[in-house]
Order: structure tokens, then C-alpha cells, then sequence
């Protein structure tokens, strides 16, 4: 009998279910089917049948009473029957056990929520890593049908995306992900497949530690780099680490030395310092800043002070190599001791700011640098004196000096030694260290009362259900700024002329202030800088009515050199929505000067107002 000639009727008549029965009449695709059949209907009476029915639905006679819908089912239910008595209930093969994995992961979600995520997963482009992000964080990744998607993710083009597979959505799964992931880590493959090794590693526990061990020793350079790493802590693999920091390669050797360091046991803390006489020190000082070992910190401490006690027996010979090779040491040894903390090292720093002037005239700037970040940490009287010296020695540590003071000294003895100490040194204008000092002074202000952040704002003028991040300065609240300064700071930052901080300092009651601040905004009313948004938030601050404060904002909207801005930035924005219709007028003519994202928000407004001015209107009695 033959089947493929059945098949392709029952073909032909899934299409006629779907596309409607009454299309059969005449249909060319059965008419071609028709004669094989009837040829066939002479030898055996199943297709003598079938064909009557191909034929009573190619055309229907007059006689006939039956529909043509129902004509089509008696055909399709014939055909079925014959088809059922072709098939075979025997599997073909060797029967074999099916793999299996278990695991929690369930399929409740509907594919209308895992589309975009998939889609995201599986295509390139734009927008699909804050798709794929949102979805984890909603849990949709325990759907089992974005398993395979999630580790494929490993190999995204977008290396961001690729990250955060292997930093957050792997690992998510638990240890159930890593019978998975063995199943297709290749230890001779590259990047790929040191970002498996790194999950297998993260959420294998001691399982996988062999695993991870025959990828160290026969891997290729970048899994045995991953390989070495993920093997620090493990005590039984310790003498491994060991022989691997004698490598030939250097990569391998970095990531031994950077395994013994994470370890910290006592043959680790050996080998780093024995490190730190050999050609390796570069990497054995990387590695050290990591390692938390009181004794090695002991070491390379007592170390750093012997290299710079011969530093002066090499400026009396002036043998200028030998100052070179010392600095090159000394900067391993501040590389390694970064964030450490010891009396002895105290101690060091001290020595260090205690003979600025020798150690200067060496070059060794970033020496200094070292000795001032440890001392800002240690919060004494004693290191804010040593502090206040190296002020006075270099402008570039004023910051240093002030965050300590600001910390240690009440608020008024942090104005008086920054301000009434240098009272008449502040007027001097031509001074060139004074112009550095009181730079760097306002910066360093500015770092503790305000900053400048990118906030969501809704796109009302375009997409309001979307947002956009739009620049917006966030100031010190007043309650907090009048607790932890003095009160002074403000008068002599007028003097000073220092708007923005004037801006953050400006309380209500402050008649100076104000007029400064208003001033500023006449002479400074240019949106595409931050000075007139900074000045309207000063104006706030101050207390300053909203009368004026919408006025000094449309007056600067209306001034002529109010041109060329991209966009308001957040706060400005905020004004603009708060103003009254009665300005609509105003903002309308000064609509065309305004391009861009600027011009969008500003028609926006305009049209709000307009809208509401209608419908005040239209609801007036007659």
C-alpha cells in the first residue's frame, strides 16, 4: 500500500480543514490525486472508497445530501483509520537509559513573558542587556526554558552580557548548573570557557576541585590562568601553586603568586617575599596588595624602611643608578603596603614627612602621596600635624589635610585655620600658591556639601511612560550643612566669589547671599551651562519666594545669550513644570530660540499651560 501517496491526501486535507471545505470543489491539488487512486481502487477497496470521497468533494451532485463539510470528514476519518493501520509500535534502535539531570527549575511562566527575553538571548543589537538584567531580577531565569539561553549567553558578543551570565545568572541556579556546564567545558578553549570554569568554580564547592585542578595543569594558558586562580585556598593544591610560580609564562606565575596570596598561609607569605628579591617582584608586590598577612606586611615594612635609609648614602655618591633601582623598589614595596596598617609603617611615614626636603629633592613625589593617604586614615592629632606639614610644603596635599581636619577639628576651628589664619593671605590675587591653595580648598569644600548626579525623569514631552537620566546637582541638606560648618564660610565665599558653593551655603535670612545669587543669574542666564540651574537651587535654598525665583527664570529664558542649550537639566525642569499659566505668553515667544531636547521640554510646558488656560475656560459659566 502506498503510504507516501496517503500522506499526501492527508496533507491535502488538513489544508481544506483550515482554509474552509467549501474550497474542494474543484480544487487542482486533489484533481491531480484523484486518478492514482482510482487506478489503485481497482485492486483494493480502501482506495476505491477513499477515491469516491476525493471525488464527492471535487463535485458534489445534485443527488448528494450530504454538506461538503461533512463529506470531508467522513473522508478525513476513513483516511485516518487507513493511516493508523500503517504505522509501527516497535521502536527502531538499541534501547538505551535516558539521561536525566533533576532540578527545580520549573515552566509556569507564559511564552508571552519569556519572548522578549529569549529574543533578547538569542539576537544582537541594542537595549538587550537592561531586557535580559530586569528579567533576572524578576526571577524569570528559574523558567527551565531559559536555561540553554543563559549559558549560551556566556559566549554573547556583548561583553557585558556575557559578564553577567557568568556573575549573576549562573550562579543563581546553584550547583545544579554544573553537570550542565562540565558537559560542555572544553579545557583547551579560551575565553568562553574560562567563563564556565569560573561558574563550575563558584557553585561546584570541593566537587569540582579535581576538575578545576586538571585544567591548571593541562589547559590551555587562559583556562590555566582561571584555573590557578580558582584554586587559591585550597590547602592540598598548595604545593602545586608553589611550583607553578617558577613557570616559564608569566601570566601562569601572576596567578599563582595572586592564589598563594588569597591562601596566606605561612609557605605562601615565604614565597611572595622570597618573590620580591627575584624578577618577579612586579608581580609578587600585585599579588601582596591582596594578601592580608600581618607577618609579610612586617616584612616588607622593615624592608621599606632599610631601602630608604640607603637612599641617602646613594644622593652622598650621587650614584644616580643606584637612586633609580632604589625607586623602582620602593614603588613595588608602596604597591604592596597600599591599605596596610602597622605601627611600624606609622612610623615610616612619619620618618618620610619628617625629611620632605631630602626625599623631594630625590623625585620621590608619589612617595609623599603614600604618606599622606596613610595618615588621613589615622585619625590622631599627632598624623593631622604631620598633615598640616605637608600642606605647607605642597598645595597637592590640602585635600588630604582638610578631609582629616574636617573630621578632627569643631566647625569652627576648621574655618579658623583655613580662613581666619590665612584672613589677609586670601586677598592677595597674584600670588600664584595662594591662587592653587584656595583651588584646591573650594574643590575640596565642594567633594563633602554637593555633587552632580543623573536622575530618571519621566519624558512627558515625548514618552511619558518612559524616562530619561537628566543631570540634577544634589546639595548637603541645610539641617546637616548648619551642623557641620560654621557659619561664616558663607560670607567669605562671597568674598571669594565661589557661586557654586555660595549656591549649597545659602540659608534663608541671608540678604547677601540673595543679592549675590540673583546678580549671578542676570550676568550668568546661559541653560546649556550648570550656573543657571545651580543659582535657581540656591535661590531655593535661600528662601527666596517663588515669585521672584519664576521671575529670575523666565528673565533668563528671555535673555539673548540664552542660546545653543541641549537640554534643562533636571532641576531647571522641575521649575519650568511649577510655573503659573500667566507666563505662557512669555515662554511662547522665546519657544524658537530653544532646539533640541530643550525646545521639546519647553513646547511641552507651554502646551500644558495652554491646555490648562482652555479648560478653566470652557468651565467658566456663561
Amino acid at each position: 500500500m502506498s503510504t507516501a501517496l496517503l500522506q499526501e491526501l492527508h496533507q491535502e486535507v488538513r489544508r481544506l480543514y483550515i482554509a474552509g471545505s467549501e474550497l474542494a470543489a474543484g480544487d487542482f491539488r486533489l484533481k491531480r490525486l484523484l486518478p492514482q487512486f482510482q487506478q489503485l481502487g481497482e485492486r483494493a477497496p480502501v482506495f476505491k472508497r477513499l477515491g469516491e470521497g476525493i471525488a464527492a468533494l471535487l463535485e458534489p451532485s445534485a443527488q448528494q445530501t450530504q454538506t461538503s463539510a461533512e463529506t470531508l470528514q467522513d473522508l478525513g476519518l476513513l483516511l485516518s483509520s487507513v493511516l493508523r493501520t500503517q504505522g509501527t509500535i516497535s521502536p527502531e534502535g538499541e534501547l538505551t537509559a535516558v539521561k536525566s539531570r533533576p532540578n527545580s527549575l520549573s515552566t509556569k511562566l507564559s511564552y508571552r513573558k519569556l519572548a522578549a527575553v529569549q529574543e533578547a538571548l538569542t539576537t544582537t543589537g541594542s537595549g538587550r542587556y537592561e531586557v535580559i538584567v530586569q528579567a533576572f531580577e524578576a526571577g524569570m531565569f528559574q523558567d527551565l526554558r531559559l536555561l540553554k539561553h543563559a549559558i549560551a549567553a556566556l559566549n554573547d558578543p556583548y561583553i557585558d552580557i556575557a559578564e553577567c551570565a557568568m556573575n549573576r545568572i549562573l550562579p543563581s541556579y546553584g550547583p545544579q548548573i554544573v553537570p550542565h556546564l562540565i558537559e560542555l567545558f572544553n579545557p583547551s578553549g579560551g575565553k568562553l570557557e574560562t567563563r564556565k570554569l569560573r561558574v563550575i568554580g563558584q557553585v561546584g564547592g570541593e566537587e569540582v576541585a579535581d576538575l578545576i585542578y586538571q585544567a591548571a595543569e593541562s589547559g590551555s594558558d587562559d583556562v590555566r590562568v582561571t584555573a590557578i586562580e580558582l584554586l587559591a585556598g585550597r590547602e592540598q593544591y598548595e604545593e602545586a601553586l608553589l611550583g607553578w610560580t617558577k613557570d616559564k609564562k608569566k601570566a601562569i606565575r601572576e596567578a599563582a603568586y595572586h592564589a598563594l596570596a588569597a591562601g596566606g598561609s605561612a609557605r605562601a607569605v615565604d614565597r611572595l617575599y622570597e618573590a620580591f628579591s627575584s624578577k618577579d617582584i612586579e608581580l609578587a608586590a600585585e599579588a601582596s596588595f591582596k594578601c592580608h598577612s600581618s607577618e609579610l606586611t612586617k616584612r616588607l615594612v622593615r624592608d621599606l624602611g632599610l631601602e630608604l635609609k640607603q637612599a641617602s648614602e646613594a644622593k652622598e655618591k650621587e650614584d644616580k643608578k643606584k637612586i633609580e633601582a632604589l625607586w623602582t623598589k620602593i614603588q613595588h614595596f608602596l604597591t604592596a603596603l597600599d591599605g596596610k596598617r602597622s605601627e611600624a609603617l606609622y612610623d615610616v611615614f612619619v620618618h618620610v614627612t619628617n625629611h620632605y626636603s631630602f626625599f623631594v629633592s630625590l623625585g620621590w613625589l608619589e612617595l609623599f602621596d603614600a604618606a599622606a593617604y596613610y595618615l588621613e586614615q589615622t585619625d590622631t592629632e599627632a598624623a593631622l600635624a604631620l598633615l598640616h606639614e605637608l600642606e605647607q610644603h605642597n598645595v597637592r596635599y590640602m585635600p588630604h589635610s582638610f578631609r582629616s581636619s574636617f573630621r578632627l577639628l569643631s566647625p569652627a576651628q576648621l574655618y579658623e585655620r583655613y580662613v581666619e589664619s590665612m584672613r589677609n593671605k586670601w586677598k592677595l590675587q597674584t600670588n600664584r600658591d595662594l591662587a592653587k591653595r584656595k583651588k584646591q580648598l573650594l574643590s575640596s569644600i565642594e567633594q563633602k556639601v554637593m555633587s552632580r548626579e543623573y536622575r530618571p525623569y519621566p519624558i512627558l514631552w515625548s514618552i511619558p511612560n518612559e524616562t530619561v537620566p537628566l543631570s540634577t546637582v544634589v546639595m548637603l541638606p541645610l539641617e546637616q550643612l548648619a551642623a557641620q560648618w560654621d557659619h561664616r564660610w558663607l560670607d567669605w565665599l562671597i568674598e571669594q566669589n565661589a557661586l557654586e558653593l555660595v549656591c549649597a551655603f545659602a540659608h534663608p535670612g541671608h540678604v547677601a547671599a540673595k543679592q549675590f545669587m540673583i546678580g549671578k543669574l542676570e550676568s550668568n542666564p546661559e541653560f546649556r551651562n550648570a550656573f543657571a540651574g545651580m543659582l535657581l537651587s540656591g535661590l531655593e535654598r535661600a528662601g527666596v519666594s517663588d515669585d521672584v525665583r519664576w521671575e529670575a527664570l523666565v528673565t533668563a529664558l528671555e535673555d539673548k545669550r540664552n542660546t545653543n542649550c541641549y537640554v534643562f537639566e533636571g532641576h531647571v525642569l522641575e521649575q519650568l513644570y511649577q510655573l503659573p499659566s500667566a507666563y505662557c505668553d512669555r515662554l511662547a515667544a522665546v519657544l524658537s530660540k530653544f532646539k533640541y531636547t530643550a525646545g521639546e521640554q519647553l513646547r511641552y510646558v507651554v502646551e500644558t499651560m495652554q491646555a490648562a488656560e482652555s479648560a478653566a475656560n470652557t468651565s467658566k459659566p456663561v
